[in-house]
Parts: structure tokens; sequence; C-alpha cells
């Protein structure tokens, strides 16, 4: 069995290291202290505080995803449905469907995961006024046994067309809940800066913030041999380095790679060579994503983004940089990287513009 996850939370014998962060984590949720989990994405956020929760005496975990989030009504419905998931197996299950009647809930068991889904009536759109008896069902939570709330990929609320409002009355009742946690969690770090760190935001300094980087080479590689040693195989320092090269030190991106090592060897030790077949495995599982990244492009966006590939996102409006992606006007080069970041295939970090998916960077000049 592949010993490698990626793509997922991840607890226990699969979490690694992050021994002070957690200890700190632990500290703040024990203490009902509102964090903000800041960091890359893929680097480890949501499992660190996950693995916190779990190591908390009796602490449950309210999670939220708002990845995407485009409405109030779609924000009040996923914090509904993780609120009726994680009562689901409760006495109080029962009191809480009888609360959201209006919205007609139905719960239904998935056929092809087992997992249980809640669905609301469409019809019934929440507004801006429902936030508060959504928090209340919460506050109420809290009062029966400790709970922990994780907004992860928080910063996808600014997309709200009425962000101010949402995050101001989030706001003005989560400040009372003095006994509930809330840990906010986002990988784009100037929108949560704007939610956290702006004057005029209703969020201003009420959190403690965190930054999550990416493990140490000589902690994770540790981890990674071990993980391989239970298969019956080695991988030395030369392969590894590169590993943790090519997948810019992320630990989900260098477990990926690790994953489709794992699948392309059986030999006991592990040689070079064979990084060249995994990459290989996980262009061939990803092309027709790659493919529809590609798509999306204008033929400017594209000379662009391979250009990064090429040159590495640090100068982008530099001279050789448009040089080499065969520009003449800054503007040009500004548009594009615009529109790369709010397709999500870059972003931008301490100045330097990278690719959120390192193997798509790799891909690029492959197939061209």
């Amino acid at each position: 069995m592949n010993p490698f996850k990626y793509g997922t939370i991840v607890s226990g014998k699969d979490f690694c290291g992050r021994k002070t962060l957690l200890k700190q984590i632990i500290g703040y949720i024990e203490s009902s202290q509102h964090i903000v989990i800041l960091g890359e994405r893929r680097v480890g956020k949501s499992s660190v505080v996950y693995e916190a929760v779990l190591k908390c005496n009796g602490e449950r975990l309210l999670y939220v995803d708002l990845l995407g989030i485009k409405s109030i009504d779609a924000l009040c419905r996923r914090i509904l449905r993780a609120i009726v998931v994680l009562e689901q197996k409760t006495g109080w299950f029962d009191k809480i469907i009888k609360t959201l009647s209006y919205l007609r809930p139905t719960i239904s068991v998935d056929p092809i995961t087992s997992m249980p889904t809640v669905s609301f009536d469409a019809s019934v759109e929440m507004k801006a006024n429902s936030i508060p008896e959504v928090l209340t069902l919460i506050e109420s939570l809290g009062k029966k046994r400790p709970v922990a709330v994780v907004f992860d990929e928080f910063q996808d609320i600014l997309n709200l067309e009425d962000s101010h409002e949402a995050l101001a009355i989030l706001r003005s009742k989560i400040q009372f809940q003095g006994n509930i946690p809330y840990i906010f969690v986002g990988s784009i770090r100037h929108k949560m800066d704007e939610i956290f760190t702006h004057h005029d935001s209703p969020f201003f300094k009420s959190a403690i913030p965190l930054t999550v980087a990416p493990l140490s080479y000589e902690e994770f590689s540790k981890f990674l041999k071990k993980k391989f040693t239970m298969g019956q195989r080695k991988i030395d320092d030369e392969v590894l380095e590169k590993v943790f090269k090519i997948a810019n030190n992320i630990p989900g991106d260098i477990q990926q790679l690790c994953e489709a090592i794992w699948e392309v060897t059986t030999e006991k030790k592990i040689s070079p060579d064979k990084l060249k077949n995994a990459i290989e495995l996980i262009f061939a599982r990803e092309q027709k994503s790659y493919e529809n990244y590609i798509s999306l492009l204008t033929n400017i966006q594209l000379k662009c983004l391979m250009a990064i590939a090429k040159e590495g996102g640090n100068s982008v409006f530099s001279i050789s940089f448009m040089k080499s992606a065969g520009f003449n006007n800054p503007s040009s080069v500004r548009r594009a990287i615009t529109r790369l970041t709010k397709l999500n295939i870059l972003f931008e970090s301490g100045g330097e513009y990278k690719f959120i998916n390192p193997f798509f960077r790799a891909w690029l000049p492959y197939k061209g």
C-alpha cells in the first residue's frame, strides 16, 4: 500500500513535525483565542489545525470550507451543512433540524462514498439577516460541548458583492462568543491582510496571526525516508533534494511526487532516473486539467506563462523578461499576469510570481 497522502487533511502517523506551532495553536484553542493561520496552498495549514484540535481535550471541530464562495446564501448554507454533519449522531440533531425546518433540510447518504450529505431548499435564499441566526446555532453548540470553528480559505469571503456587510455581521456575533475559538485559515496573503490588518475592516486586529511555513528538509526528509522504508525501499538525499526543488518545498506537492515515485518503483534502492518516470506519471494523470488551463488563455497570456516557467517570476517587468516573453509593453505583461492570477494559475509571494501547481510549470516546457 502506498504510504504517501496528498490533497487531503492528514493526522496521526501521517502528520509530520510542527511541534512548536502545534503547541501554540493548542494553547490558543484551549483559551478560546481567535487565530489567523496563513501560508501557501498545500503547505499543510488545514492539517496542522486539525491535528491541534485532535490533541485538545474534548474539543470538537466545526470545519467550514469557503473556497470559491460567491454569495451570503452559499456562506450560510456551508456553515449549516457543517453543523448538521457535526451533530448528526447526537441527541441535539433533531432540534437543529426543527430549527432549520423553514429551509426544508434533506439528509441522505452518498451512494458512492457512504458519507452523509445534507441539502436545503434552493428556492429559499438566505441573506445577511440570516447570518446571526446561523452563528447563534454555533453558540448553542459551544454551550453543550467545547467546539473550535475553522473557516478555511477565509479570504474568499471577499468575493461576495456585500463582503463588508457579511464581515461586519460575522464580527458582531463572534466577538460575543467568548468560549468558542474561531480559526481563520487563508492562503492568499494580501487578501487576508485586507481582512485582518486594514483599519477599516470589521475584523481589524480581531485574531492572532500565525504562519505555517514549509517543513525543513532535515525534518521532512527523515519522515519521507521512513515512509519509503515501510515498503523496503530506500531513497537517498540526492533524489530527495531534487524532489524538494521540483515541488518548491511545499509539503503537499512533495508528498504527491513521492506518491508517484512509489508507484513507478519496485526495486529496493530508488535511483535518480525514477524521478523522470514519476513526473511523467503525474503529467499523464493531470494532462486534461493542464490542457484545460491552456484553453482558457490568450496567446499573450500563454507566452507570459511560458516565460515565467522558463525564467522564473522574480522580475516579470524587467527588460530581459519582456524580451524573453516577446513583449514590448510592460502593461501587456501586467494584464496577462493579472488574468493568470485570477485564474489561480499563478500567485504572488514576496514580490515573486509562482505557479500554484509546480508540476504544471514543469509540464509547459515539456509540452512545448
